[in-house]
């Protein structure tokens, strides 16, 4: 007898896991936007700020190293006048 019961509660189980679905996901939905709590897609949306701030931080960083080499280069450039103008005098 109890492999019988196990059987028919095993397929009334079964049966009412689809209707049981979409009232429970109804709900969690409903308690996720009233309760504001993050979703999925608000993680996504923070993750990709922040994946473009942090190219945009390597991309102003390149743009720094470059002035900062040129204005070593203009740097090296000036002192070698300089030298020339005193040694002209």
């Amino acid at each position: 007898m109890g492999v019988f019961s196990s059987y028919v509660m095993t397929s009334l189980s079964d049966a009412s896991i689809p209707h049981l679905r979409d009232p429970v996901e109804n709900v969690f939905t409903e308690v996720m936007t009233n309760k504001g709590l993050p979703t999925r897609e608000d993680f996504r949306a923070l993750r990709n700020r922040i994946d473009m701030l942090d190219y945009n931080i390597r991309e102003a960083n390149k743009a720094l190293n470059a002035v900062r080499a040129g204005c070593k280069h203009a740097l090296a450039t000036v002192e070698k006048a300089n030298s020339a103008l005193a040694q002209e005098k």
